[in-house]
């Protein structure tokens, strides 16, 4: 055979040993959902952003240093055997590569930054709060509110019940401090902060069978779920979209 036909028939050959390798390659981390796992511990991304990841009732929750809110993540298949875990408002909060790469998204990154596990992590339980104190913080919730986005609320709950159980309360609680979080990141919009101001004059926090909000009168309803702990209540994020629904002003997700 001519040298010429040799080199031919040994760059064909190469050229097909090589897609051989990356189909089994390709194969292999498709292959690895079911192996791609969301491990849970601390992490790092970037030089400032620390968080916690914990299974919870077959999801996540997040907790990033320096912010009080914990948030339930719900996963999805992602490509190539990865996962996608997603807040109740549908946006994406980290991708985890069928490897194991993690990334995460925040306001501040929305391209996604690449973090790395440091360590062990503990998973959060709700702290216990008196009757007295829940109520204080209700007022420190409306005063701040007034202060940081010239909105006048006043938040409610049935005191009466909620003093005799006390997680009851503890979960209340939470589910004030989340819906309070969710209306000051909705009025961060202009259009939005007028459009409640205009059909919202007090927050009352209630159960039911999942996490709702609707409208009575001037009266915002915010529900929770007792029997399913944290992710019985909305994200501050699912409150600020849940508004954007029900007020018909859009906002990001």
């Amino acid at each position: 055979m001519p040298k010429a036909g040799i080199s031919i028939a040994l760059a064909a050959m190469l050229a097909s040993i090589g897609t051989v390798l990356a189909q089994d390659d390709l194969g292999a981390r498709m292959s690895m959902d079911r192996i791609a796992d969301v491990h849970a511990g601390t992490y790092a991304a970037g030089d400032l952003i620390r968080f916690s990841l914990d299974r919870f009732s077959g999801h996540y929750l997040l907790r990033f240093e320096g912010d009080p809110e914990i948030y339930v993540l719900y996963a999805d298949h992602g490509s190539l055997g990865g996962q996608v875990l997603k807040y109740d408002s549908g946006a994406t909060a980290l991708q985890v590569a069928g490897w194991g790469a993690l990334t995460i998204y925040t306001d501040a990154q929305p391209s996604g930054l690449p973090a790395e596990r440091t360590g062990d992590s503990i998973v959060p339980a709700l702290a216990a709060i008196s009757l007295s104190d829940m109520q204080n913080a209700a007022g420190d919730e409306a005063e701040h509110l007034s202060y940081s986005r010239r909105i006048r609320l006043s938040f409610l709950a049935d005191w009466a019940a909620l003093a005799v159980d006390p997680g009851l309360r503890a979960l209340a609680y939470d589910t004030m401090q989340n819906a309070a979080r969710g209306i000051d990141r909705f009025t961060a919009i202009g259009a939005a902060r007028a459009a409640l101001v205009a059909k919202v004059d007090s927050v009352q926090i209630v159960t039911s069978g999942k996490p709702t909000l609707s409208l009575h009168g001037k009266i915002l309803n915010v529900t929770f779920n007792p029997a399913q702990g944290f992710a019985g209540r909305a994200s501050s994020r699912g409150i600020a979209r849940a508004l954007g629904q029900l007020l018909a002003v859009p906002v990001p997700n």
